[in-house]
Parts: structure tokens; sequence; C-alpha cells
């Protein structure tokens, strides 16, 4: 009797790593919504921000043209400076996107950590179990 039960008892412990670890992934991906949910609000004002600035060097060279200045534009310095401001702006837009990459590996490697953990704490349960066996 003491058999049987003992293997129901290894059973409920499995199934209990079992619960766990997929308790503790739905954790890391809610976390991992959380936090990719923030980082797109952070990208629309990034987008928001870019197109406020295309607008300005929209201007600028309507401004120019508007005073029929036929010169070459993209030397002038108001024109560098609007094209700098468009390098940054771009620039915070693909590191949101770098940060939201980086938030999916982080998932995907701590999902694996969790997985290779209670993997180990079954197999060592049945480890044990196989040993009282013998």
């Amino acid at each position: 009797m003491s058999g049987i039960l003992g293997k129901v008892l290894a059973v409920l412990k499995k199934a209990g790593f079992t619960g766990m670890q997929y308790f503790y992934i739905t954790i890391q991906w809610c976390m991992k919504l959380l936090k990719i949910q923030l980082q797109q609000f952070g990208k629309g004002r990034a987008q928001k921000n870019m197109v406020k600035v295309y607008s300005g060097l929209g201007a600028e060279v309507y401004s120019l043209f508007k005073q029929g200045d036929q010169t070459e534009w993209k030397d002038m310095p108001a024109i560098q400076q609007a094209l700098r401001e468009i390098e940054e702006a771009e620039s915070k837009v693909f590191e949101v996107d770098e940060r939201i990459e980086e938030i999916e590996n982080t998932f995907l490697s701590k999902k694996e950590e969790i997985k290779e953990k209670y993997t180990a704490k079954r197999a060592q349960l049945d480890s044990v179990r196989s040993g009282e066996l013998d």
C-alpha cells in the first residue's frame, strides 16, 4: 500500500512542479507584456517627435523656396540642423525597437531557465523514486 501511496505522492509532486513552472512562466510573460507596452508608449512619443522634426525640415525648405533661393539647400546651416534633428529622432525610434527586442530575448532566456529548473526538479524526483525501488 505504501508503494502505491508513494507513487501517487510522486505524481502529485511532479504535477505541482509542472504547475509552478507554468505559473512562473506566466508571470514572466505578463512582465514582458507590461514592459513592451511601456516601450510602445515611448515609441509613439518618439514617432510624434520625428513627425514634428520632419515638418520642421519641410517648413525650412519651403521658406527657402518661397524666398526664391535657388542655391544648394542641403549646404545651408538651417537645413543641416534640421537633418541632424531628424537623425536623432529616428535613432530614438530605433532605440525603442532595440529595447523591445532585448525584452523579448530576456523573456525567452528566463523562460528557458525556469523550464530547466523545474525539469531538473522533476528528474531529481524520478531519480529519488527509482532509488527507492532498487
